[in-house]
């Protein structure tokens, strides 16, 4: 579990204009059987097509091998942020290791922010860099830098030429959704006070003017996978927040290198664009009723959860209608109303050595089907082979 602490967050922002998975093999035949229950018809009902406003991403690992764009903008930037935590050193520099992770691929085009403790933080406006950060000389990969504590500590005082500019966009808004970043994950422990929290308690104290209107927990056989939305009481925008790395599987999943094409882009990281088929082919038909009442949709994520965030939005942005992946995540748009209150789906964890009953043996003193979930770093750090021995 990714030890966080609470920060004050700064009201938020107002949002300016300005500021192809081909191999479908990974255990098909098992998810299929298990999915179907719940598959849902696709048809769409056909309106204005639904875009992605901007996204927001905390130690997101790069995506493809060419920086993904946004297809519907004229400069071919996204909107948004992307956040990766530093520390600065006489001579070297500490680098969120999942930022840092895959030398061989490129983040998307977007502002970058390079966060710096008590010092100028690194700001790239526009295209952002898409490069960094990268392996060179004097840089290294960092495990502690990549929990969530880091960036929304951070976050609460970004310091830019010598001046504090946290409640300016897009920082704030940055700030605000790395909460709901935070709060994807099912449950957290505050490093702070050591309680436990979830998106509720998050929501709660740190995002009062948010509301939670949708909720999915989807089965993708390397994890159980959680997808919230919220929405803003007074804009109306909303925020789609996927979860992060949680267990061994998908771990593993963020180390494959294939590139594949997704949604009409060449050279997307077959882990992703694997996990996001099946999220989209089960999940979205429970969230698009949802997303078509927003006034705008952003995405957020951390780690796993930000990479997720920026495919989905470069494929929501392409407006390739027709493409398998385009049409299987579409969403329209119609005119925007304050959505209920939903409940979160109930909760659950599963351990995924094995989906039969006994996977954890039984020294470990927990059942093979209701167990705490670590990321995979978190598991490598502490020395595990397998999510059983720690838990």
């Amino acid at each position: 579990v990714v030890l966080v602490g609470l920060a004050a967050a700064a009201p938020l922002e107002p949002l300016h204009a300005d500021d192809e998975c081909t191999s479908e093999g990974c255990g098909l035949n098992a998810l299929q059987l298990r999915a179907a229950r719940d598959s849902e018809d696709l048809n769409l009902t056909r309106g204005t097509p639904g875009t992605v406003y901007a996204m927001y991403t905390y130690g997101a690992v790069a995506t493809s091998k060419k920086p993904l764009q946004d297809l519907s903008q004229a400069s071919r930037s996204f909107r948004g942020l992307r956040c990766y935590t530093e520390t600065v050193l006489a001579a070297s520099r500490l680098t969120d290791i999942a930022a840092i992770f895959k030398t061989s691929l490129y983040h998307a085009q977007v502002p970058t922010l390079a966060l710096h403790w008590e010092k100028d933080s690194e700001f790239y406006p526009h295209t952002g860099r898409p490069d960094l950060p990268k392996h060179e000389q004097g840089r290294s990969g960092e495990i502690s830098h990549h929990f969530m504590n880091n960036y929304i500590e951070r976050l609460a005082h970004v310091q830019l030429h010598g001046q504090d500019v946290t409640t300016q966009a897009p920082f704030s808004t940055g700030l605000e959704l790395a909460f709901m970043s935070w709060g994807a994950y099912e449950k957290q422990t505050s490093w702070a006070t050591g309680e436990e929290v979830s998106m509720e308690k998050i929501r709660a104290k740190h995002l009062q003017n948010w509301r939670l209107v949708a909720h999915t927990q989807q089965d993708t056989l390397e994890a159980v996978d959680n997808i919230w939305l919220l929405q803003h009481e007074g804009s109306l925008d909303c925020a789609l927040a996927f979860q992060g790395t949680h267990t061994f599987a998908e771990f593993f999943a963020n180390l494959k290198n294939a590139p594949y094409g997704y949604c009409g882009f060449d050279g997307v990281q077959s882990g992703y664009a694997d996990k996001l088929y099946w999220l989209m082919k089960y999940s979205m038909p429970k969230l698009r009723p949802a997303l078509a009442k927003c006034n705008k949709v952003m995405c957020t994520g951390h780690s796993l959860g930000g990479s997720l965030c920026e495919v989905f939005a470069a494929c929501a942005n392409s407006n390739r209608a027709g493409n398998k992946h385009y049409e299987m995540q579409a969403f329209s748009k119609e005119a925007p109303e304050l959505m209920p209150i939903v409940e979160a789906a109930e909760l659950f964890s599963v351990c995924m050595i094995s989906r039969s009953p006994g996977a954890c043996p039984a020294t470990s003193g927990i059942s093979a089907h209701k167990v705490q979930q670590c990321t995979g770093i978190q598991l490598l750090q502490r020395g595990a082979k397998s999510p059983c021995d720690v838990l």
